[in-house]
């Protein structure tokens, strides 16, 4: 029930509408792929972006953010007419907590504890899964009963599936594989208290504009697609502060592999 095309209708479909895989420029034929963490100067730290062109200013923002070890993630897009919300904090380390919300599809959270993941859907989620898996109605209303305000655990097999969507480092994988041939600077503005930098692309009827943070790690800190037709923001912040999730208590939670009736 929780199979990819039902995830990529929900919050996968935030992180394509607003141009997540353009944020940063190609790799080059050395470029290994693996992300490092710089070490600034005391003068780079001052400003970072001192004499550097947009595209590389892009590039330093990307390796920045992909050495993160944790960060929160939140945003919200259209798409197909649809409002998408979406809110999630995540480490490298597999920790994962947030929620998504979709029109026609409800609300349901996620989290991933010690490798084991949990959701949790209003019924107007587990309906429409039940729908989209040709689930009669009567047994759609069944299910959404049987679990609510409780927490499924997904089967191993099954959780391959939501692990784009609660895993950073698919997450951040996703991130710089387009180029961004035509990014230009903008003008240093805020982000949540924070000062940034903006940069600006154009592509067709869409515009998407990143913002850099320019003290500290120059991390991206936000992302905003306007025009076209999957307009859509996200934000994120609290990077590298610990993402702690605890698993609900057993009373909370209903073991898929047993409603499947497996041993």
């Amino acid at each position: 029930m929780t199979n990819r095309k039902i995830l990529a209708a929900t919050a996968l479909c935030v992180i394509a509408s607003i141009g997540l895989t353009a944020c940063g420029s190609a790799q080059s034929k050395g470029d290994t792929g693996k992300a490092t963490s710089p070490t600034p100067s005391p003068k780079a730290l001052l400003d970072p972006f001192e004499g550097l062109t947009a595209d590389q200013i892009t590039d330093k923002a990307l390796a920045a953010t992909k050495a993160a070890d944790s960060l929160k993630v939140a945003g919200e897009g259209k798409d197909d007419d649809k409002h998408l919300s979406m809110e999630f904090a995540l480490s490298k380390a597999g920790d994962c907590t947030g929620r998504v919300g979709n029109t026609g599809y409800g609300q349901n959270a996620m989290l991933v504890s010690d490798k084991i993941s949990y959701m949790k859907g209003d019924e107007a989620f587990w309906k429409q899964i039940g729908k989209e898996t040709g689930t009669s109605a009567k047994q759609s209303t069944a299910i959404a009963e049987m679990l609510k305000g409780r927490w499924m655990k997904i089967p191993a097999d099954q959780a391959k599936s939501m692990g784009e969507l609660c895993n950073l480092n698919a997450l951040l994988k996703e991130m710089g594989d387009e180029d961004t041939a035509g990014v230009t600077k903008g003008q240093t503005t805020e982000v949540n208290g924070q000062k940034a930098l903006t940069l600006t692309r154009k592509d067709g009827a869409e515009t998407h504009t990143f913002y850099v943070a320019t003290k500290g790690q120059p991390y991206f800190l936000k992302f905003v697609t306007e025009g076209g037709d999957e307009p859509g923001t996200l934000v994120f912040s609290d990077y590298n502060k610990p993402v702690t999730v605890t698993a609900p208590p057993a009373d909370q939670i209903v073991d898929l592999d047993k409603v499947r009736g497996r041993p």
